[in-house]
């Protein structure tokens, strides 16, 4: 029942259409009532007495019931459509909205292939859910109510006959209930791992093509869809298993009902139009009981999937913004790292041990190091995806943590070693970071980036469309791209990680001189594994296993003959000097 609670306010805004949808399935089980009451009149009077009268009007009246029931059997279709609609798309924008408020080692410890199921074949099982079962359930049991009601008017001995079908059920939709809630849950987990799959060998064919890993993936995907044949299989079971269970039930029942009237009307206590109007409402009465017990199938795996929904949105961010943060209206003096250590969940080495660094206004400061130095938790840290396990980020002497992470993110431009481009225009990538900005502003930061002259080649120019992750695009190109996206957003504090390590020479140094064109004005750190990249910053820090190990500038650098020379004689296939270290 929490699922259901949980749902509980995205159906309280609705109230007033919940109240129609009741009162209309309120009308069609009442109507179905009315459909079998009139078995009684035709038997006794038209059938047994031969009343023309009473036939004109049981002909007349037989259209009239089942058009007012065509009415309001449309208007609760539609309502409870309505509802389940609009619930479950606030509820997608909740978990659409509680997903970009996570923190990033939410994402380092999910499969964004699970993430993904959630997102859409549990939403919607709980869309399917919220649209049919209320809609059965309310109206289904109104039914059995006015059928019963009718059948106690008739005969309450029969009646209570009857009703043994009731805990009967109940304790069949209890057992079943269990089985199908777990068997739902674990489908839709596996489900997840699949659409994990999927995603991977999607973006990963290039390495499964070269390796030949073809049989591989598909042998790991098979297993995971036997797993989940095996668990439909054992859903369908009990879904299959509880409808003729009901029907046997219902037999029983039945066939004491039958023995009884008939002693009832050889005896003359009842006439045969209440015996057959009785029998027409058990009959009535046993297609809702038995939808009831197959509906039970759809509302676990409806709670089974808004169990796994609510898990998301239960995920709390671990990087959290005080109440009272102030703005940060950019850098007067420097950033400084004081003490700063730092440990992915997921990796039981720090990646950055007791790190002290200051960069002032208007510095350029470069970081260089062996991978795994901890050189990019640094862009981590100064965005504010992590916090520092211990140590403390400075902006003017005030704590990162005092400033609103927005206002810090919109004054910090980021050019990654990987490209993001989103399925959007040319335009649109570029004003990712600053949607107000007009086509006179993104053309001027295309011609700052060196990318106008392949944009402007392009069909529909800025506007061109750039396909998924701008796969269309050169690796030069759309790191131009991203040039441009700091660019335009102007920033004061620049980053740059390892922003042409993937380019050949050519687009390197076309992209090195875009990027040099933002330097001037701005607080730069430039983090790169090419360190000929580096020779023109003020200051190069060197990190080795998540600690400073040198720092200085270039010519010093090499002139102490140490970590720094060594890595750059090595990429230069220069021969190192005597007592390198």
């Amino acid at each position: 029942m929490t699922a259901m609670r949980r749902l509980l306010p995205y159906l309280k805004p609705y109230r007033a259409r919940i109240v129609w949808a009741f009162v209309v399935m309120l009308a069609v089980a009442a109507l179905n009532g009315a459909t079998v009451w009139i078995v009684n009149p035709a038997i006794n009077e038209v059938f047994a007495k031969a009343d023309p009268a009473m036939l004109w009007k049981i002909v007349a009246l037989i259209p009239a019931i089942f058009l007012a029931k065509l009415v309001v059997m449309y208007a609760q279709s539609y309502l409870m459509s309505w509802l389940s609609q609009r619930v479950t798309q606030r509820l997608r924008e909740d978990l659409f909205r509680h997903l970009h408020l996570l923190s990033m080692d939410f994402y380092w410890r999910s499969k964004s292939g699970d993430v993904l199921s959630r997102m859409t074949n549990d939403m919607t099982r709980v869309q399917d859910g919220l649209q049919f079962v209320p809609l059965y359930v309310v109206r289904d049991s109104m039914t059995v109510v006015v059928l019963l009601g009718v059948m106690f008017y008739i005969n309450w001995r029969f009646a209570l006959v009857a009703l043994i079908a009731i805990p009967m059920a109940g304790v069949v939709l209890g057992v079943l209930g269990r089985k199908l809630r777990s068997a739902g849950r674990r489908s839709q987990e596996i489900m997840g791992e699949m659409y994990h799959r999927f995603q991977e060998s999607l973006q990963g064919m290039l390495v499964v093509k070269a390796f030949n890993y073809e049989q591989g993936a598909i042998a790991k995907f098979q297993q995971e869809n036997d797993s989940l044949f095996a668990q439909m299989m054992r859903y369908f079971r009990a879904t299959a298993l509880s409808g003729p269970l009901m029907e046997f039930l219902g037999s029983l029942i039945m066939a004491t009902i039958v023995y009884q009237g008939g002693k009832q009307i050889i005896a003359h206590r009842m006439t045969p139009g209440e015996f057959f109007t009785f029998l027409a409402s058990f009959f009535a009465a046993y297609g809702p009981i038995k939808n009831l017990s197959q509906l039970n199938a759809s509302l676990q795996l409806m709670l089974a999937s808004a169990d796994r929904v609510f898990a998301i949105l239960d995920e709390k961010p671990s990087v959290v913004e005080r109440p009272d943060a102030a703005a940060f209206r950019g850098l007067e003096r420097c950033l400084r790292l004081e003490g700063v250590s730092f440990r992915y969940p997921s990796r039981p080495q720090p990646a950055l041990s007791g790190v002290d660094l200051e960069l002032k206004r208007g510095e350029i400061v470069a970081v260089a190091g062996p991978s795994g130095s901890g050189k990019s938790t640094l862009v981590h840290l100064l965005l504010r995806l992590f916090d520092p396990g211990s140590g403390r980020i400075l902006l003017d002497g005030r704590d990162l943590r005092e400033f609103s992470m927005a206002s810090v993110r919109e004054r910090i431009g980021l050019v990654t070693q990987e490209t993001i481009l989103f399925n959007d225009t040319v335009a649109g990538n570029v004003a990712v970071g600053k949607p107000q900005a007009s086509q006179e502003d993104i053309r001027k930061a295309l011609e700052v980036a060196d990318a106008w002259g392949f944009v402007s080649q392009m069909p529909q120019g800025m506007a061109t469309q750039l396909g998924d992750r701008g796969l269309r695009l050169s690796g030069g190109q759309r790191q131009r791209l991203a040039i441009a996206r700091a660019v335009l957003k102007n920033p004061p504090i620049l980053i740059l990680d390892e922003a042409t390590s993937n380019l050949d020479a050519a687009s390197e140094s076309s992209v090195q001189s875009a990027l040099e064109r933002l330097f001037p004005g701005r607080t730069v750190l430039l983090i790169a594994h090419r360190l000929s990249t580096l020779k023109g910053a003020d200051r190069i820090v060197v990190l080795r296993r998540g600690e400073v190990a040198e720092s200085g500038r270039h010519e010093e650098l090499m002139a102490r003959d140490g970590i720094y020379a060594t890595l750059y004689r090595f990429q230069q296939l220069q021969p190192a000097a005597s007592g390198a270290d």
